[in-house]
Order: C-alpha cells, then structure tokens, then sequence
C-alpha cells in the first residue's frame, strides 16, 4: 500500500520529511519485528521508549517511521513523519490498513472495574436469541459468528493491541457479524487502541478501585473511562455507581452528542431503567422485574449473587433500547448458566461432600461481592474456604483491602500466589496480610496448587470452597515466566487422592473394629 494512501485513509494529522509516495508491506511498533519496507512507529511505553529503536528497525529496513520527536542520525532516504501521538496514530494505521472494518457492523463496548466479561455474554446471548450475528473481543477469547480465534498478546491485556484488534475485527466482517460486543479497558482508552472506532452504545458498569499502577490514581482511571463518552451514540450508565453524576457532568462539559440513559438495581425512580421487587434465591439464581417507559418484563436469571442483579439489567436495559424483543431477552437470560471462568462450580468425583468454585474475582469489590453470594448458599453451619492471591506487578494499593475483605467475609483464607510475575509471592502475600485480621482463621501457602489441595484436603461436608483470582485462565505468570496451570485438574486430582485416603482409613478402622 502506498504510504501517502494509507496516512489519508487513517486521517492523520503530521508533518513528514521525505517521500511519502512510497510503498508499504507492513506496519510494526517493535524493531524486532520490523522488516523490508515496513512502517516502523515509535511508541512510548512504560518501560521503553520506541524512539530509541528507530535506527535499528530503518537498519532492518523500515523505509518510513512515525515518531513524536525528532529522530537523529537515521540512514538517507527514510521518510520520517511527526505526529502528536502515536500510539492513538497506530490504531488508527492499522484501522485504515484492514479498511475500516468497524464501520459496517454496530459496536457495543462495555467498561468498568468489573462486569464486563459476564455482561459482554449476556448481550451475546440476547442478540444471538433475536436471530442477530454477534462477536465478542474480550478477556475470556475472541470470538466471530462462526469461529474462535487465536490472538497473540504481548501483553495478555483484554483489549487486544491494535494490530490483534482491527484484524480480528475484519475477520468478524468477513465471517458476517452484524454486532460485536468489545470489553474497552481504561488501558486500551487511555493508550488510544479504540481511538477509530465509533460505538452505537456503550455500557458503564461502575467503577472501584483497580489499575492504579497504571493511571496513577483514581481520577485519571476515571478520565480513560468517561473518554470512550466522546466515542459512543448511546450510554448506558449505572446510576447506582458513585461515579455516575462524574459522568453526566463529564459528558455536559465536553458537550458530549451521546444519548445518556441510567440504569439502577436499586429501583431508583430516576433511573431509565429499574430493577424493582428483587428476589435473591441464593443457589437457585435472582428474579425482578424490569421496569422502564412503557416497558415491564420479568427478568430471571440461574446465576446467584445481588451483582447478577446489575449484570442482567444492563444487558436487558441495552437490548431493550435497541429494540430486541422481550421474550428473547427474558429467555435467553433464563437460560444463561455464566460466563467461562465466573462463578463456575468444578465438578468434582462422587463421594466429595463440599462444593468448589472459580471465580475471576481480582479486585476489592469483586471479592465481597463473590463472598456474600457465597454466603447466600452455603448451608448453615458450613464454612466458606477461600483461596486467593494478588497479582505482580500490579495495582500495590488494593492488596491489604482483599486482605481486610477475606477476613471479614471468609471463614477460612488461604493466602497464596496469583500471577506473582516479577515479584516474590511472599512480598505479595505480605502486603496482603497487612489488612488481614491475623486473628480469622487462615493459612498462607504461596504455591497456589498446594493452596488448592489443602483447601480440598480440609473442606468438610457442606462447605464451599471458592477458588478467586484466575477463573478462566489456564496458565500461572511467575517470576521465571508463563506455565500451564489448570485448576480444575489440580481439583480434581486432589479430590482423588483425598477419596483414596478416606477410602483406605474407612476400610482400615473397619478391618480394626472387626478384630477388636
């Protein structure tokens, strides 16, 4: 493609010194994979600057590079072109390379600290009941109407960096998506990933304390989070989040165009739209009803927990407004039994009296939130034993307040690793043990499969075990890298081996009492 036809297309504003009626095969941000006339752009990371690896992606032979300042000493003939930011510019490159799939099908993004994942399948499941084609992108995998797809990440990020994202979104045109349902993380609006793209609605979940090693702070999350009000035509916004008048008066100050709407489980009587008579069912699921203008539907849903109130409402209220119908939301709500890897139960070998969960809970309001529902449905005087950790080389702050909700809503804690990366599982395990109440009864066992099989190992008849932090991975990030980790198997071999145990002493004392 020619360099000149391809800045057009993207809609870029810079200032270019050389040729730009030159040819391009393809367009790269790391000077490792930078090839024969490539498109090399130099993105400011948080631990390299790609400015500094300019003149080795032109000796690879990068015939054009993007930057925001000036480059030095670069061999004769690069072109070399100035824009303002070029992590927003190589979103957009790749946009216009794959030709703006976005453009011919309706996006629906959804962010929040939590809740995404689950409400990105519940409208999947909505839509797909109305006879709609839909694909999702986001943190469980990447799927088309017709396949799944396999992304690459550098970054294992749930908003696929834009080379991974506007080729996945071209193979959802081409496999006929009609809606793709995209979990926008404050990362991905904060790095420009999304900076193309034009949403037909977004939904705002709420907002609590998470990637603070990222932003900062509080208030500049909260800004990557209202940016994406300046990219959608409609918002969904929960107004029993504290954040929800923030964004009203975000979206006035920048006169913002989006049509905004509210959503309230709380049954508030300003909302658009409200949950109201809720009924919590523990095990068994919740039921309302939804109520809007000239709108009233019984809502029911499988999945337990006062939070699957505010996930199913949003999706219902979504669909609602664009015009999918009110049996086919009732259904298929009905008939969702959850996201992969949230609030799962594993199933274990007959004979195993206590119940096992994962969940993907990794924040302060997650974990609460998953232990009161647990609460909700473990019988009386049974315990709840949770297994849980804090991921490396991530937000530090949140770790001793996990800490502090662990032992104000578990009865046992088991305190190990959780994708420690970097950084020693005892230091993590340390600053979670800072906000915990040493006096609850816990254990800390930093191998996160020891801590699984001593959960197994000492769960009694009736308890629920849950297991919070990874939910649907596979894997374990550690200091020497990323390794298969599955814990359902780590269950289910421990409930065997314990099984076995039981067996043999059964059999033994059995054996005694006969010869006593």
């Amino acid at each position: 493609m020619l360099l000149s036809k391809l800045l057009r297309s993207a809609g870029l504003f810079y200032r270019a010194e050389g040729d730009e009626n030159i040819s391009i095969s393809s367009i790269s941000s790391d000077s490792r994979s930078a090839e024969e006339n490539s498109l090399f752009v130099c993105i400011r990371g948080r631990n390299h600057d790609g400015h500094s690896y300019a003149r080795e992606a032109a000796a690879k032979g990068a015939v054009a590079i993007l930057a925001e300042d000036g480059l030095k000493d670069l061999p004769s003939g690069v072109t070399v072109l100035y824009t303002p930011d070029t992590a927003a510019a190589l979103a957009r490159l790749w946009d216009a390379w794959y030709d703006h799939p976005g453009r011919d099908m309706k996006l629906i993004a959804v962010t929040g600290t939590n809740g995404k994942t689950t409400t990105c399948f519940m409208l999947d499941a909505v839509f797909t009941a109305a006879m709609c084609k839909c694909g999702i992108i986001g943190t469980v995998y990447c799927r088309t109407p017709k396949r799944l797809l396999e992304i690459e990440s550098k970054t294992g990020m749930t908003t696929p960096e834009p080379d991974a994202l506007y080729r996945v979104l071209d193979q959802m045109r081409e496999d006929g998506a009609e809606y793709v349902f995209i979990e926008a993380t404050s990362q991905a609006l904060a790095l420009g990933r999304l900076a193309p793209l034009v949403f037909e609605a977004a939904i705002f979940t709420n907002l609590t304390t998470d990637h603070l090693d990222f932003h900062g702070n509080i208030e500049n999350y909260f800004l990557a989070k209202a940016s994406l009000l300046e990219k959608c035509k409609l918002a969904l916004i929960n107004l029993d989040d504290g954040y929800a008048d923030r964004y009203r008066a975000y979206a006035r100050a920048i006169g913002c165009g989006a049509d905004l709407l509210f959503y309230s489980a709380n049954g508030r009587r300003e909302a658009d739209f409200r949950a109201e008579g809720v009924r919590l069912c523990g095990a068994n699921g919740i039921g309302y009803t939804l109520s809007a203008k000239n709108t009233m539907r019984d809502i029911r849903s499988p999945i337990p927990g006062r939070f699957n109130v505010d996930n199913t409402l949003a999706a219902a209220s979504l669909a609602v407004k664009m015009g999918i119908g009110g049996r086919n939301i009732s259904e298929a709500l009905a008939g969702f039994g959850g996201a992969p890897g949230r609030l799962k139960r594993i199933r274990t070998p007959s004979g195993y009296s206590a119940s096992v969960y994962v969940d993907y809970a990794h924040t302060p309001d997650a974990l609460e939130n998953i232990l009161k529902t647990a609460r909700q449905f473990t019988p009386r005087g049974s315990r709840i034993l949770l297994v849980f950790g804090c991921g490396g080389d991530r937000d530090r702050s949140k770790r001793p307040i996990m800490g502090r909700i662990a032992s104000e809503y578990a009865d046992v804690s088991i305190i190990t690793s959780d994708n420690s990366r970097s950084e020693l599982p005892e230091d993590i395990i340390g600053e979670i043990l800072a906000g915990f109440d040493v006096s609850c009864r816990h254990a800390v066992i930093p191998s996160r499969a020891d801590a699984i099989r001593y959960a197994v190992e000492n769960a009694e008849s009736g308890d629920v075990v849950l297991l919070c932090g990874k939910g649907h991975e596979k894997y374990e990030i550690g200091i020497d890298g990323k390794r298969d980790f599955d814990e359902s198997r780590i269950v289910g071999e421990s409930v065997r081996d314990r099984l076995i145990r039981d067996s043999f002493f059964a059999k033994t004392k059995e054996q005694n009492d006969n010869e006593g």
